[in-house]
């Protein structure tokens, strides 16, 4: 019960610091929609339009990881014994759910326009090129520091919103390589960088599912043999049985049986405990279950 509730308090300040870098992201993200939408706006030109519709689900991630975190947070209950984490990954899903939403409206505009024979005018000024350049140079900043406070605070959200944001700059690429043509007079060009960034925003969508569906289909965290070798190691331990894991940081689990060749209770214990210090020295994986069994209740392989 002690090293639980101290799982729960040590999770609380990671979770405000996850909150904090969100909130920073958030004013950050905020600024680049603006700049876009006035630019896209001023040249009549669908993919910056397009271009800002998906730099604002960025600001609307930021806006649900907040609150998904401060629920992730909140420590185990009756109903939720390992805690409610997960939430991270749930919340992961709903920013693909955005993203796939954004890529269907900027397709059906663009393919509509087709349809219709219509001929749009755009407008390309160096305003709209300046004001691209640099939302790119933000927009880099934004994915570097999120990834880099994801794995700090082992955040499955960030880093996944920080994929998220990747895509954006993929796509503010493709839009001012767009613009160029178009500022040449291949007006046609500007709704093909669109069908462009929709490809772009789906394959962003598509790994963001596969990251927080590995999360909750409880993924090795560390390969078996790994951890077997590490326990192996550790003086007493004779062999190593059941070996199991998931997770990561905080919220990383490792089960396993050690076998050790010893009958003494006291020194058994503190061989489990040794195994339990170098896995969670090691891999950073804070809940470690070690069974221990005398090596002859066992037959060996």
């Amino acid at each position: 019960m002690a090293d639980q509730q101290e799982t729960f308090t040590s999770a609380r300040p990671v979770s405000r610091q996850v909150q904090n870098v969100l909130l920073w992201l958030l004013i950050a993200n905020l600024a680049v929609v603006i700049a876009k939408a006035v630019a896209g706006w001023l040249a009549s030109s669908l993919s910056v339009m397009s271009d800002a519709a998906h730099s604002l689900t960025d600001s609307l991630n930021n806006i649900a990881g907040i609150i998904l975190i401060r629920f992730a947070a909140q420590p185990a209950d009756y109903n939720h014994p390992y805690g409610h984490n997960k939430i991270e990954q749930i919340g992961a899903f709903g920013i693909s759910g955005l993203m796939l939403f954004t890529a269907y409206e900027i397709g059906r505009e663009a393919v509509v326009g087709w349809w219709q024979g219509t001929h749009p005018t755009v407008n390309i000024s160096l305003l709209t090129i300046g004001v691209m350049v640099g939302t790119l140079g933000i927009n880099l900043a934004v994915v570097f520091y999120e990834r880099y406070q994801g794995k700090r605070l082992n955040s499955v959200f960030l880093t996944a919103d920080a994929q998220h944001t990747m895509s954006d700059v993929y796509v503010t690429l493709g839009v001012l390589s767009g613009l160029l043509f178009v500022k040449l007079g291949f007006l046609w060009v500007d709704r093909v960088v669109a069908l462009l960034v929709v490809c772009a925003i789906v394959y962003g969508a598509f790994q963001v599912v596969l990251e927080a569906g590995s999360e909750l289909m409880d993924t090795v965290a560390v390969q078996s043999a790994e951890l077997e070798t590490l326990a192996l190691g550790i003086s007493g331990v004779a062999q190593v049985r059941e070996v199991r894991s998931r997770g990561r940081g905080e919220n990383g689990f490792v089960e396993l049986t050690i076998l050790v060749n010893h009958n003494d209770l006291r020194q058994a214990h503190q061989t489990s405990e040794d195994v339990e210090e170098v896995i969670r020295r090691t891999y950073n994986l804070r809940h470690i279950t070690i069974h221990i069994e005398p090596l002859d209740e066992r037959t060996e392989d």
